[in-house]
């Protein structure tokens, strides 16, 4: 006798498994099946892909370190300043300038400059700044440093043409402050710069002028030591003239330094010691 699935259990058997059984290879019926769950992974990784780009697409990350100052726009309109952090933007449009706000060096390199009495020197100036108002820093020019450099150079030209070369060369360490005062307050209210120092680094002169300036001043040096000399000649001589008449007025200070002067004198030598006395110091001695 031959048995027969009933036809009920046949459809039964045919029944799908559910998608999560029918991931493992050992349970899907037949090859459509497998099919279909490719097709649905492939659908599921296209989706995530799409998601993730897309959240990618609308958020903007930017890092602003501790030395730095981020400022924030969205479609070319400032929102706000950013301080040292990572930041998250969601949506289109962000961008974020970073300005470093460490101190930062503008060196003013060899400026020609003529003094008051036609003279050529060349004058090098460092000065050192850092950023005020970042906001303003970016808004007042389209190079600040630049403008800063302007700056240093015109008040250098404004200071020097007005002293002569020996000014210039005695007052150029004295010049860093007046430069500072120059340039200081057109910095911060004009380009959101704050300058700290400005100083001059280098003198040049040239060759004619430097052999000149170094024979007058040679010449200066050379009068000054005469006078000094001349000076304490004449200082030895008022001391001198001022102990003759000492001794003259007051014998008895006379005969002590007198024996004084002996006793020195008979320290270095033997045991006996010979010295004559002039007949001027003996005639004052006896003036008494």
């Amino acid at each position: 006798m031959v048995m027969r699935r009933s036809e009920a259990n046949y459809d039964k058997e045919r029944t799908p498994l559910p998608l999560g059984l029918r991931l493992f290879p050992n349970q899907p019926r037949n090859m459509n099946e497998i099919l279909l769950t490719i097709a649905a992974l492939v659908v599921v990784i296209i989706v995530v892909s799409t998601v993730v780009r897309f959240v990618k697409d609308h958020i903007t990350t930017h890092t602003v370190w501790d030395y730095q100052t981020g400022l924030h726009y969205r479609y070319g309109r400032f929102i706000e300043n950013l301080e040292a952090g990572r930041h998250r933007f969601w949506g289109a449009g962000h961008s974020v300038i970073v300005l470093d706000n460490r101190i930062a060096e503008l060196v003013v390199q060899g400026q020609e400059l003529i003094t008051a009495d036609s003279a050529t020197v060349k004058l090098t100036a460092v000065a050192q700044w850092k950023i005020a108002d970042p906001k303003y820093y970016t808004d007042a020019s389209d190079n600040p440093n630049q403008a800063l450099y302007t700056r240093v150079q015109l008040a250098l030209r404004k200071v020097v043409t007005g002293l002569e070369l020996d000014e210039v060369m005695e007052q150029k360490a004295a010049f860093g402050e007046t430069l500072l005062g120059l340039v200081k307050e057109s910095a911060r209210v004009e380009l959101g710069i704050e300058v700290l120092t400005v100083e001059i680094r280098d003198v040049m002169l040239a060759g004619e002028v430097k052999n000149a300036f170094s024979s007058v001043l040679l010449a200066k040096k050379e009068a000054q030591a005469k006078q000094e000399r001349a000076r304490g000649e004449a200082a030895a001589l008022r001391t001198m003239a001022n102990a003759a008449r000492a001794f003259e007025n007051n014998p008895e200070l006379f005969r002590l330094r007198y024996l004084e002067t002996l006793k020195e004198a008979s320290a270095g030598y033997g045991n006996q010691l010979i010295i004559g006395v002039p007949d001027e110091l003996m005639a004052l001695v006896k003036k008494e």
